[in-house]
């Protein structure tokens, strides 16, 4: 006899899941039983909440779906931070749990949450229970049509404990995932000839265009106009490139490149107040502004000619619209280069500089950085550069505490191929340092490069600006190398920035991650 839990897992298999992340309990074990064989990895996090970092690591470096196993009750709500993160920066993350039987609602079940799916669903495109087997097929398939042709979000799905022990025959998947419409050309000519007839546009790549890079640099190309990059998307144009100002575009002079310009072209971008806060104000994009987004609730906020659409596949109906406009090349560059050549770093990104350069100098072009909120990681979401997409993985816009440990993990696993390393304060390791346990388990060979003000050190300053005795932001681990230690990872201290090159280069031929931590 074959389970529908058993069943389900071959399913996701067909999906082309290849890896999930979770921790076992009584009310998935139909699940588990459907791993062995299935091809499917099995990662266990040290916490559901590891693990659903994991998963968003996942995602943002392959693209794909990151997939939880979760139990009822608390293995759900732990693993809401994670698709509460994902949901603000439109990531791939299917939650797929099990649920207490209807009738053990409120009498004293094991795990019993009331309303998981009302809980679930404020963080989710949608959160579906699964009543029969045969519903699972259309499920999968609608969360698929989110990942691939809507603005991607996080999906639950919850069986409840009755329906995963049902006998079951193999499931199928019922129709590849749906494709985004093409945009429109009448879109396409209007943004075109708004773009064409401006004598200074500049180009905006946000997180939604990730995958769009080539596609944009060929419309800055031919429009000679300067690229800024959010955080989301950094990689997405490399930040040498000539055109591109990189994210240092809300510090003058190179945010009058952008907010002086005549004409925008922004895609994929929610304008985020944290890709602007150097800016006094609120960012205020040119009267004449294009912007090409597969969410149409984005064409609300500011007055736009819209696009509504795939970023890659309107910037490449855009470029072909504007052919060839050689008499404008160079100028663009050379705009570029004395905007950057003035740029004066602030003195909280000054700081910071040289353990960046110590960390460039050390990681590869190829390599990939999650980092938490702390002040080194905010210094270097302007100032460190990034050469591919998908390489820079700091969800700074939900501001949770605690995802790049974990989110290196997945992100290692996505591309083992590739060096990972971590950017992380003090404060935020010990909301998942038990991570460094599942990391060693895998022989990951991670740099955790620890960042020790010993407790809230943004916050403490924002108490010392604002005039508040610092309560609550002091607080210390004593010994992070010791404990490191003792969860079988390498760990090494320094005050000395200048030598985290060379702890770092010597962390990525490891046979385990080390924490490297600095105390200023």
């Amino acid at each position: 006899m074959t389970s529908f839990g058993e069943a389900a897992i071959g399913l996701l298999a067909e999906y082309g899941v290849t890896t999930v992340f979770g921790i076992p309990g009584v009310h998935t074990l139909e699940l588990y039983r459907g791993l062995p064989g299935s091809g499917v990895r099995h990662v266990t996090p040290r916490h559901e909440q590891g693990g659903g970092f994991m998963a968003d690591g996942w995602a943002r470096v392959t693209g794909r779906p990151g997939v939880c196993l979760v139990i009822t009750g608390p293995g759900v709500t732990n693993a809401l931070t994670p698709a509460g993160q994902a949901h603000h920066d439109s990531q791939r993350m299917l939650i797929l749990s099990s649920a207490v039987l209807p009738q053990g609602h409120a009498r004293g079940a094991i795990h019993d949450l009331p309303d998981q799916r009302g809980l679930t669903s404020a963080v989710t495109a949608f959160s579906r229970t699964i009543r029969e087997p045969d519903e699972l097929p259309e499920a999968l398939a609608d969360a698929w049509d989110v990942f691939e042709s809507r603005r991607p979000r996080p999906v639950h799905i919850e069986i409840p404990v009755d329906v995963l022990r049902r006998e079951s025959g193999s499931l199928r998947r019922l129709r590849p995932a749906s494709q985004p419409a093409p945009p429109d050309p009448a879109q396409l000519r209007a943004a075109a000839d708004l773009l064409s007839s401006a004598a200074n546009p500049v180009v905006l790549v946000g997180g939604g265009a990730i995958d769009a890079g080539a596609e944009a640099l060929r419309v800055a190309e031919r429009l000679d106009a300067p690229v800024g990059v959010t955080i989301n998307a950094r990689g997405a144009v490399a930040s040498g490139h000539p055109l591109c100002v990189s994210s240092a575009m809300c510090f003058s002079p190179v945010s009058e490149l952008l907010l002086d310009a005549d004409a925008m072209l922004a895609v994929g971008t929610e304008f985020s107040e944290l890709d602007w806060w150097g800016l006094e104000g609120e960012v205020r994009p040119p009267a004449r502004l294009v912007r090409i987004d597969i969410d149409p609730a984005q064409f609300d906020r500011f007055e736009c000619t819209p696009v509504l659409g795939d970023s890659a596949a309107a910037l490449a109906g855009i470029a072909e619209l504007l052919g060839e406009r050689s008499e404008l090349a160079g100028r663009g560059a050379e705009r570029v280069a004395r905007a950057l050549g003035g740029l004066r770093w602030p003195a909280e990104i000054a700081e910071h500089l040289p353990l960046l350069e110590a960390l460039d100098r050390a990681l590869p072009e190829d390599r990939i950085v999650t980092a938490d909120s702390t002040q080194p990681a905010y210094a270097a979401n302007h100032a460190m550069p990034a050469h591919r997409p998908r390489s820079w993985l700091m969800p700074i816009g939900f501001g949770c505490l605690g995802c790049a440990l974990p989110m290196a993990v997945g992100a290692k696993l996505a591309a083992p191929e590739r060096p990972v390393a971590t950017l992380v304060g003090d404060g935020g390791l010990l909301f998942t340092i038990q991570e460094l346990a599942t990391a060693c388990d895998l022989g990951l060979p991670i740099p955790i490069v620890v960042w020790n003000n010993h407790g809230y050190g943004e916050i403490r300053d924002s108490m010392d600006r604002a005039g508040i005795p610092p309560i609550g932001t002091d607080t210390t681990a004593r010994d992070l190398v010791t404990i490191a230690q003792g969860f079988g990872c390498a760990a090494v201290r320094t005050s000395d920035p200048a030598e985290v090159e060379g702890l770092v280069a010597a962390a990525l031929c490891a046979d385990r991650p080390t924490l490297v931590e600095v105390r200023p």
